[in-house]
């Protein structure tokens, strides 16, 4: 009776995160509950509901393991294959950046500019795509949108498709492979209403200062270069090609990049952009309009 009151749910969530606490993890709690509910496929509000479950030993050899591998950095994501965004479960796997908080504040953003200015079927274009987080959440709250997704990697992109045909939004999504806003010129030129892109930014000299969770990510999902920036000098005149007259252009940013990017911004043509700081108070959305903001034809 003792050894299956040890495997019971409040025991093994209490020792997993002593263990995972002695390894240094940040959020232990958190993470083993996380953990225990997706290997018993349930919610994590119903771990406490049911204290008394006695775990299996199958159950245990695949909990223990995961605890190792999060133990030595592997983010929890990458160890459940999922992540909640925006309200919706979306698949992440290794060759994916994992969605977060701060670029739902991109998203949520841009919905909100939609909604003023009246687009009931805006093209979108989210580039680098990765899991497809930015471009199913704005398919799925602007339900006569249409958008493609753009990555240079082909296994993100098979990411991206699971993600679109999961939440039903395979008629309106494409998913191209490419540099950037390449794939789509010159014969796009003038025709889409919002380009958005959470495009890679840290320097390269910080990518060695990164925690051990974050460099388990894809490398070329977060190296922008000497100064974090190559990305945005790219593409910035890029959507200015590929744009509406009145298009918007959403950019998740990093740190103290504000002052660059504005710049970059007016050398390359653009009169009317805004730097937003998240709730944090950091420095991390650009919205810039092709021309000004309500040129154009705001009904498409």
């Amino acid at each position: 009776m003792k050894k299956a009151k040890e495997r019971t749910i409040k025991s093994i969530l209490q020792g997993s995160q002593e263990y995972l606490a002695k390894q240094g993890v940040d959020t232990p709690r958190l993470d083993a509950e996380v953990l225990l509910a997706d290997l018993l496929q349930t919610e994590r509000i119903k771990l406490y509901v049911n204290y008394d479950y006695p775990l299996n030993e199958r159950e245990l050899t695949i909990l223990r393991k995961r605890l190792r591998q999060r133990a030595r950095g592997k983010p929890v994501s990458y160890l459940t294959g999922k992540k909640e965004f925006m309200s919706l479960q979306l698949e992440v796997q290794e060759e994916v950046l994992i969605p977060r908080p701060e670029t739902e504040e991109l998203v949520e953003k841009v919905l909100e500019i939609s909604q003023e200015q009246q687009w009931s079927s805006p093209r979108i274009v989210d580039v680098g795509t990765g899991s497809g987080a930015i471009l199913v959440s704005l398919l799925y709250y602007i339900p006569q949108a249409l958008g493609v997704g753009i990555d240079i990697s082909p296994e993100a992109l098979k990411v991206a498709r699971k993600n679109l045909k999961k939440h039903g939004l395979t008629d309106r999504a494409a998913v191209l492979e490419g540099d950037l806003l390449e794939p789509l010129l010159p014969e796009k030129r003038g025709e889409v209403d919002i380009v958005i892109s959470n495009p890679p930014y840290i320097p390269a000299a910080e990518l060695e200062e990164l925690s051990a969770e974050v460099k388990e990510e894809p490398v070329l999902a977060l190296a922008g270069g000497e100064d974090g920036l190559v990305f945005y000098r790219k593409l910035i005149p890029q959507a200015n090609d590929i744009l509406k007259p009145g298009g918007l252009l959403a950019l998740e940013i990093g740190q103290d990049q504000g002052e660059t990017i504005g710049q970059i911004f007016k050398d390359s043509g653009w009169h009317d952009s805004q730097l937003i700081l998240d709730g944090a108070g950091r420095e991390r959305i650009y919205l810039a309009w092709k021309g000004k903001k309500g040129d154009g034809d705001r009904s498409s």
